[in-house]
């Protein structure tokens, strides 16, 4: 007597779906504990920010980026977790601004495309700017630029 052939489990496009989804959570929980954190120690308050900066005679870094932003994420794991990064704002107020949070302070300063950076001197006024991504070295050169 002939055996039938097995006939495919009505299952199996379920569980082809809970793999693919075990394998992307899996991927993403390896990045998460294998990035490294920021050492960089934002603010997240311009005018709290702009206070400090007068009362400590410090420059203040603007750093303007977005969670959607490719750029940025690139940044954030491997400029704003360097220790030489760190250091070299340390005579800075580093202030991050998230556009879509506050478009208004993005839009008073004119921001497109992201990211983008603006050192102010203490009194607030615009030294220099810089558009695009900038990786560990040369952002450290820019920002030492005239420091």
């Amino acid at each position: 007597m002939p055996i039938a052939p097995k006939r495919p489990s009505a299952l199996r496009p379920v569980w082809f779906i809970a793999l693919m989804f075990g394998a992307v959570l899996l991927v993403v929980a390896v990045s998460k504990w294998t990035t490294r954190a920021e050492v960089v120690p934002w603010r997240g308050d311009f005018a709290a920010a702009q206070a400090e900066a007068r009362s400590a005679n410090k420059p203040i870094l603007l750093y303007f980026t977005a969670e959607w932003c490719g750029p940025c994420q690139q940044m954030r794991r491997y400029v704003w977790t360097d220790p030489q990064v760190a250091e070299a704002l340390k005579n800075f107020v580093p202030v991050r601004i998230d556009v879509d949070r506050d478009p208004k302070l993005a839009q008073q300063f004119h921001i497109n495309p992201i990211p983008a950076f603006f050192i102010l001197d203490s009194s607030g006024q615009i030294a220099r700017n810089y558009e695009g991504a900038m990786e560990p070295q040369e952002f450290i050169n820019w920002v030492s630029r005239g420091s």
